[in-house]
């Protein structure tokens, strides 16, 4: 049961973790893409748009992977609807921006601080939701620790008790086979004793058979 619950205290320990990392790389991929809007905003290159590419549906992947991970935590649940509505409108903005960067329309600076506003409530959402990753990781991580000093002390609690058990059993059984041994000769010595005395008592009953009323038995030949 301890090495279960070790084991079961590990897995949480890397279910927090993991969802912590989702989240993180959720807010790097929102980062580069934000990064490629900008350097194609003032130089009007496409190769800025790289990082674009794909951004949005690798955001939604993760998005929809950290949601499936907390689905045991309520108080996560509740800000993704807030969080995807975020993400879509962050993609929304930047998609317009380029659009209009390509149509030969100025930035629109607007535009821009409503981003950059977008994008924080993103990173307040996301660095609130790893908090409570964090906070679940120290309980975790406790648990973890306490089985961990108690499994090794427990198994050698049941190595020693099995010890005593199988020396116990052991000089039961030695204990038990002497006494069976003994039980044994004396099995035999009273069979031969019973012998004798069959043998001895056959021989008078012959000799009064023959009319020798004289005939005694020994008293040796029956002990």
């Amino acid at each position: 049961m301890s090495i279960t619950q070790l084991l079961e205290s590990q897995k949480w320990v890397e279910h927090t973790a993991e969802v912590e990392t989702t989240l993180e790389s959720l807010i790097s991929r929102m980062k580069d893409a934000e990064t490629g809007q900008r350097g194609f905003l003032l130089t009007g290159e496409d190769t800025f748009l790289e990082p674009n590419n794909g951004a949005k549906v690798e955001v939604i992947d993760l998005l929809t992977k950290a949601q499936s991970l907390t689905r045991d935590n309520s108080a996560q649940q509740k800000d993704f609807p807030t969080l995807e509505h975020l993400v879509n409108t962050k993609f929304g903005l930047i998609s317009s921006s380029i659009a209009d960067k390509k149509r030969g329309i100025p930035a629109n600076a607007t535009l821009l601080i409503r981003g950059k506003s977008v994008m924080d409530s993103i990173r307040v959402v996301v660095r609130t939701m790893i908090s409570r990753e964090n906070k679940l990781m120290v309980v975790r991580n406790a648990e973890m620790n306490k089985f961990a000093t108690w499994t090794p002390l427990l198994i050698g609690l049941a190595a020693l008790i099995s010890m005593v058990i199988t020396i116990v059993f052991y000089f039961r059984v030695q204990r038990d086979a002497e006494v069976a041994i003994n039980l044994q000769k004396e099995l035999t010595r009273k069979e031969e004793s019973t012998h004798s005395q069959i043998e001895a008592i056959g021989a008078i009953a012959e000799q009064i058979a023959k009319g020798d009323y004289t005939a005694r038995v020994d008293k040796d030949n029956l002990k």
